[in-house]
């Protein structure tokens, strides 16, 4: 038989520690570190993706407009918006009607109805009632909507629209 001597022996264990300790790092440790690198660049991704979000947030908190009742002296430049408003999306204006002023049974405001008739397409009357809420000057409702259709154009609608604006008390 072979003997072994201290150095020897010393030096196989050593060996061996070794050899047990590269298989372990190859068939453990290394699938764990490829693992967690790959949960790193998730991570990463998904803290980019909050950082666009939070940017977002806060442009549109900039962005965010206080819409206010009108005052009566400004009744003409609100209307002068909502037409301006209606022209820019190819609403034709035929009639603008404003009625008397009402009693909201609210005690911060009244409301002024206004009589509309015009002409457009399903498209340009849908982008028109979309953009009511993203008027400046005050606050606007549709309180009521008549949609017929032209007897010579079938594209084209004639609409009647009550709106109801919001005026301030002050």
């Amino acid at each position: 038989m072979i003997e072994l001597n201290r150095e020897k022996l010393i030096t196989i264990i050593a060996a061996g520690v070794v050899i047990i300790s590269a298989g372990l790092y190859l068939l453990l440790y290394r699938p764990l570190i490829n693992k967690c690198r790959l949960a790193g660049r998730e991570c990463r991704g998904i803290e980019t993706e909050v950082s666009r979000a939070y940017e977002a947030i806060n442009l549109l908190k900039q962005n965010v407009k206080k819409r206010t009742f009108v005052f009566e002296k400004d009744i003409s430049i609100a209307m002068d918006e909502l037409t301006k408003e209606g022209r820019s999306k190819g609403i034709n204006f035929t009639s603008i009607t404003p009625g008397k002023i009402e009693n909201s049974g609210n005690s911060r405001c009244k409301i002024l109805p206004i009589d509309i008739d015009i002409e457009s397409t399903y498209k340009e009357l849908a982008l028109f009632l979309g953009s009511l809420e993203e008027l400046d000057k005050g606050l606007v409702t549709v309180k009521n909507i008549n949609i017929t259709s032209d007897k010579e154009k079938k594209a084209k609608l004639k609409t009647r629209l009550i709106l109801n604006m919001y005026l301030s008390y002050q």
